[in-house]
């Protein structure tokens, strides 16, 4: 026991060893929650004699959950540490739908579909139906409505296209990304057995960040029901209001939970006092929240506010307060970052950087993944393990050239809709009369023998490593002959970049004791956290959104765009959570904290007016500050 709590102040120690069934923890920013969180279960586990496997971390990100997963692994054992599962609520959702599903009519091998992939659908219903509807007005009562039966008077036209986009799901196997969770709560309702399965398993439940709650996972807590449930969050870091969080959930926490046990964890030991102080300042000016205020442990420089006559000089300044800190101070790149509220501004700043020959790393950008090829060849890879799927199947009959023609498609499609039949079958079906049909299954035949080759059996092919999978289907579509011969070779980079991205993943899940199959690949592919593309080891200043900034920290910060109209947005209708945005940008500087204004900015029909500084410059300032 004595060594877990080494190091821990009164109040970790209260939450690491508290037998109370039910507890909040209020994490402050930079407060350890993480150590916490970990600590508490090696506790469990070495000292109340509770299985990892008995035990369930639901994290915000992907990224999260593998970091408190390899400290828990440490702390317990690799063995024992890697039976836990600490991970998303979607890849939760995931895994049960693998082993009860099929209950809904889901077979395990299910396609996962993603945001693009929804509206590639709808305004592929929309245009066949002729509706007298837009894309805009189907994927708004999408994101409002669960049961379009209810609202077919109201909304008819939306509501033809989305019972019409329901059924395509069922007929590809396939799930919508959005509705994850929902299909799970829709199955422990439909099923309470199955609910039981889960509550027996799962004696301890951990949820972490739960300011980011949104209604479908608090559902889910609900009918999971834990014996023992700890809960950490802050509410001054919840910031995805904008898509369907509520921070009410851990505000009416202990009215919710009668009895529950509240510990406030509120010593921060990454920020100096002047940056904790400006953070303590900020968030002061919200009404509804929890009492809490940071305190500071170590001394530094005060933030420093730079402004510049108009907005097309900011990425200069911050161009030189990079060099400065780099040429003078010692800093390497990569203890640098910049934050930004909104995309538009990165992209500018990153052209200016890259002028300047600073090396900087957009996050959240260059995802090999979106390039044509590789999310062709995702595709074909989504055919081969869920045969269902037409729609990856109308992408990889184009790749690396057209199997059929248009009007060829189009006539399987009708044998397929006639005869009731995917289209997939139909292809199989009418082969001598498609010769490209009949080279399609061919190839796909291939990559089966090619499989076979390694003696892997059918059933066993979900389970093969995706990079073995996306190896032998490049080799089986011939690519670098086809690319070769096309002058194409960049594109053979991009595939091999891919790989190398693959295997990488896979030795990072192998680390954890996670899986590393093909259906385990496209299904993380479907909802990887944007942090997961930062590359820590590359020297070179980070440039992200604040909202992509969350649970990251950086020595130096530098936070661009501090005008009333861009941070606040002019756009909020929430200017307490706009706060909460600014606050969790103030505290992800360690040492350094740099805010940049402009005098005069740039109007949507490009002219240049004068800009008030930001509300929260001056909300920040305390009698010398900046």
């Amino acid at each position: 026991m004595s060594s877990l709590l080494t190091g821990l102040n009164p109040q970790q120690q209260q939450a690491v060893t508290s037998t109370s069934p039910t507890i909040l923890c209020l994490a402050g920013a930079g407060s350890g929650k993480t150590t916490v969180l970990t600590r508490r279960i090696a506790n469990l586990n070495q000292e109340h004699r509770v299985g990892t496997s008995d035990m369930l971390a639901l994290t915000f990100t992907r990224l999260a959950g593998k970091e408190m997963k390899e400290r828990v692994m440490k702390l317990v054992g690799e063995e024992e540490g890697k039976k836990l599962f600490c991970n998303t609520f979607h890849a939760f959702a995931v895994s049960v739908l693998q082993e009860w599903g099929h209950v809904l009519g889901i077979d395990k091998q299910f396609t996962i579909y993603d945001q693009s992939d929804r509206e590639a659908i709808l305004e592929q219903i929309i245009q066949e139906f002729g509706s007298r509807t837009t894309i805009k007005k189907v994927l708004s009562r999408f994101a409002q409505t669960k049961d379009v039966h209810k609202e077919r008077m109201e909304y008819p036209e939306e509501c033809r296209v989305l019972e019409e986009y329901g059924y395509r799901l069922r007929k590809n196997n396939a799930v919508d990304l959005d509705r994850l969770i929902d299909l799970v709560n829709l199955l422990w309702q439909k099923s309470p057995d199955t609910m039981k399965y889960y509550q027996q398993m799962y004696t301890h439940v951990f949820v972490d960040e739960f300011q980011d709650t949104n209604d479908e996972q608090m559902q889910m807590i609900r009918l999971l029901n834990p014996q023992n449930l700890f809960i950490v969050g802050d509410d001054f870091q919840a910031i995805y209001g904008w898509r369907g969080a509520r921070v009410q959930y851990i505000l009416d926490f202990p009215s919710q939970y009668p009895g529950c046990e509240v510990v406030k964890l509120e010593d921060n030991y990454r920020s100096t006092h002047p940056i904790v102080a400006a953070a303590n300042n900020l968030i002061a000016h919200n009404v509804y929240q929890t009492e809490k205020t940071l305190r500071a442990h170590k001394d530094g420089s005060e933030p420093r506010l730079i402004v510049v006559g108009d907005e097309r000089m900011e990425p200069s300044i911050l161009a030189n307060c990079i060099q400065e800190a780099v040429h003078q101070h010692g800093r390497s790149y990569q203890d640098i970052a910049i934050l930004t509220r909104t995309n538009s501004q990165i992209d500018r700043v990153k052209k200016h950087l890259e002028e300047r020959n600073i090396p900087v790393v957009k996050v959240g950008g260059g995802d090999i993944f979106q390039k044509h090829d590789i999310k062709a060849l995702i595709a074909w890879l989504e055919v081969i393990l869920n045969q269902k799927d037409g729609m990856a199947l109308q992408k990889a009959i184009q790749f690396p050239e057209p199997f059929l023609t248009v009007d060829e498609r189009q006539q399987l499609e009708l044998y397929a809709v006639a005869e009731d039949l995917s289209l997939l079958q139909a292809m199989h079906k009418y082969q001598d009369q498609y010769p490209g049909a009949q080279r399609f299954i061919r190839k796909a035949k291939g990559v089966f023998e090619s499989w076979i080759c390694y003696g892997v059996s059918e059933e066993q092919i979900p389970e093969m490593t995706a990079s073995l999978q996306f190896e032998i289907l490049t080799h089986v579509l011939e690519l670098s002959t086809w690319y070769e011969q096309r002058g194409l070779r960049n594109r053979m980079d991009d595939i091999e970049q891919a790989l190398q991205f693959i295997r990488v993943w896979e030795r990072s899940r192998r680390d954890v004791g996670e899986d590393v199959s093909l259906s385990s690949f496209l299904r993380w592919l479907k909802h990887k956290d944007i942090q997961e593309k930062l590359v820590q080891e590359q020297d070179a200043v980070k440039l992200l959104t604040v909202h992509a900034s969350k649970g990251l920290e950086f020595p130096v910060v530098m936070l661009a765009g501090m005008t009333q109209g861009c941070f606040p947005s002019r756009r909020t209708n929430d200017i307490e959570e706009e706060r909460r945005l600014a606050y969790v940008a103030v505290t992800r500087a360690k040492e350094e904290l740099i805010l940049t204004r402009a005098e005069k900015v740039f109007t949507w029909n490009n002219q240049l007016v004068d800009a008030l500084p930001s509300q929260f410059l001056e909300e920040i300032k305390e009698s010398k500050k900046i």
